[in-house]
């Protein structure tokens, strides 16, 4: 079954997902990546905010309130950023090989150069206190590593220091993660492999030390790497995955968790803006969400869900057949201590997601799609008939469905079906 603009509920029955508000009223540039950042404080209370690589720009919002601030202008435009927290200060940085990385501590009215002559990278995360850093155009495979509980200290030696990761071997890393107290280590995209960072210290009896996990898999993009569970998900050039399937199955197509989609994602998919792809885990629902550009297109618009609550799991898009929100970025922020769903557009407009009204912002409904895989009945020599066909439904509202089927290489036929009520009793 491809299904577009709906999800499955825990029958397997399609539904169409929720509909989109409209949070920021005034544009701000191409939302090309968006992090909901936790501020502890010292006063025992914590603050929310938003910030985003909006075109040349960084900006900030307060809770979700709607409108953005400028933190930092001048910035190469439309870059692929990267966040990450830690000592309560938001990091930031991008795939410009001109602007340095930034630190932002909630409060203040612009972001600051990362201090401590850090390497100009563009991916970075935290793992066993130490902040790790990669994609530096000048060294591509090197990893390096902050001293022990520090964010700007990348130079103090026994302390801070760097790992090579299979040098010139025709590939960079692409992505980072920390996983089961390693660090995972993504290198593409050509021949592709993975390795493990073992180890607690730069020295001593667990010190750090480079175990290579696989070849021939890897992931596009730093974005495309999230947790669902106890495992890692990601974004190949070749599809979607998991590290555990991954680590049992290599990289046979077997294993791949979109394997009923490979030629849709081989030939749907715009293949030269696989880096900005995008992806989060959007609990709430039970699906694991990716965003890409379709063919054709440089815009992020497309999402491929993975509702990873079945075995095997389910996939459905949004946005291909018909319109939804373009989700250029993604994110999964907490409203009211629920986690729900955002989009970044590519025209400047944060959107909350899987909304209960079926609408975009106000400005009109949205159509979705539903179709079956083709149905032989058995062996395709023997001629059969089809008499009668059936569709059961919820009604939702006073609105036409229509449902249309084909035989063979004919024309498609179609039959509406009207949800609206009537008087049963006459």
């Amino acid at each position: 079954m491809l299904s577009d603009n709906c999800y499955y509920e825990l029958d397997g029955g399609p539904r169409k997902i929720g509909g989109a508000d409209k949070i920021n009223e005034t544009a701000t540039g191409s939302l090309n990546g968006i992090y909901d950042a936790w501020f502890q404080g010292g006063a025992g209370s914590e603050t929310q905010k938003q910030v985003a690589y909006a075109g040349t720009t960084i900006q900030n919002m307060s809770a979700l309130g709607g409108t953005w601030t400028s933190l930092k202008t001048g910035l190469e435009a439309d870059k692929i950023p990267c966040f990450e927290m830690m000592n309560d200060v938001v990091i930031m940085a991008s795939t410009s090989t001109v602007d340095v990385p930034q630190s932002w501590d909630g409060g203040a009215a612009s972001t600051s150069d990362l201090g401590g002559s850090p390497p100009n990278f563009s991916i970075v995360v935290e793992h066993r206190n130490r902040l790790w850093a990669a994609g530096v155009a000048s060294n591509p495979s090197r990893l390096y590593y902050t001293a022990l509980l520090t964010t700007n200290d990348w130079t103090t030696p026994s302390d801070a220091g760097s790992i090579d990761i299979s040098p010139s071997d025709g590939d960079r890393i692409t992505g980072l993660a920390s996983h089961k107290n390693e660090l995972i280590v993504f290198k593409g995209t050509n021949k592709q492999s993975i390795h493990r960072i073992t180890g607690s210290a730069p020295t001593g009896t667990d010190a750090f030390a480079r175990v290579p996990f696989i070849t021939g898999v890897s992931a596009v993009s730093q974005l495309s790497i999230f947790r669902v569970g106890d495992d890692l998900v990601f974004a190949s050039p070749r599809g979607i995955h998991s590290l555990a399937a991954t680590a049992s199955f290599g990289d046979y197509v077997e294993a791949f968790l979109s394997r009923p989609l490979l030629t849709f994602y081989q030939d749907k998919l715009n293949h030269n803006v696989l880096n900005g792809c995008q992806g989060v885990n959007y609990q709430s629902r039970g699906l694991a969400i990716w965003t890409f550009a379709p063919s054709g297109s440089t815009t992020r618009s497309l999402y491929m869900c993975y509702d990873y609550r079945f075995s095997p799991g389910r996939w459905s898009t949004w946005g291909y057949q018909t319109r939804y929100v373009n989700a250029h970025s993604l994110m999964v922020a907490q409203t009211g201590r629920k986690h729900r769903l955002y989009a970044g557009t590519s025209t400047g407009f944060l959107y909350e997601l899987d909304k209960t009204t079926r609408a975009v912002d106000t400005t009109g409904a949205y159509t979705w799609n539903v179709m079956t895989p083709y149905l032989n009945f058995g062996s395709s020599g023997i001629m059969k008939n089809a008499e009668d066909g059936f569709l059961s439904l919820q009604p939702k509202g006073a609105y036409n469905l229509t449902m249309g089927y084909q035989r063979d290489t004919q024309t498609q036929q179609t039959v509406t079906v009207s949800q609206a009520g009537g008087n049963t009793l006459g």
